[in-house]
């Protein structure tokens, strides 16, 4: 992994954290995981490829501090036409009633993506990377106490 390739990763996942779920709980927690871990799965089908998940969905505090959220980070392999799955991410996020937003870095070969909020996720980002691809999904804020829930029982 490129120096570069990992800084952008890291500022796309500190984006996401950041702006993920901004209002208190609105769904249990299982079924937060389940709607985040859709969206991502149902990303990578459209794609195709390989894809690794980075670890497993991971519980967190929503940035209120009322309730959790899952996050999910999946790298999978690059196209020869980044705008082209830019494209058909976008679409079908759209069709899901996640408002979205596409983006590129401002460098003379810039790296593309779109990013989401709303719908069944708090935020979703597709960084298309010519090297490698990055997928990351933010669940709705759920109801529960990070202390108090285990991972493992979802």
């Amino acid at each position: 992994m490129t120096t570069r390739w990992a800084a952008a990763v890291m500022a796309v996942a500190a984006m996401v954290t950041v702006t993920g779920c901004s209002g208190g709980p609105t769904v249990q927690p299982e079924q937060a995981k389940q709607d985040v871990e859709a969206i991502v799965q149902r990303s990578t089908d459209a794609l195709g490829g390989s894809w690794t998940p980075r670890s497993a969905a991971r519980l967190g505090t929503c940035p209120s501090g009322d309730g959790v959220t899952w996050v999910t980070i999946m790298y999978g392999e690059a196209s020869d036409d980044p705008a082209k799955d830019v494209a058909t991410i976008q679409d079908d996020w759209d069709g899901l009633g996640i408002t979205t937003e596409r983006y590129q870095s401002g460098s003379a070969d810039p790296i593309l993506g779109v990013r989401g909020h709303g719908g069944p996720v708090s935020s979703v980002d597709f960084y298309a990377n010519k090297e490698r691809y990055t997928i990351t999904g933010q669940s709705q804020c759920a109801a529960g106490n990070l202390e108090d829930l285990d991972p493992n029982d979802f």
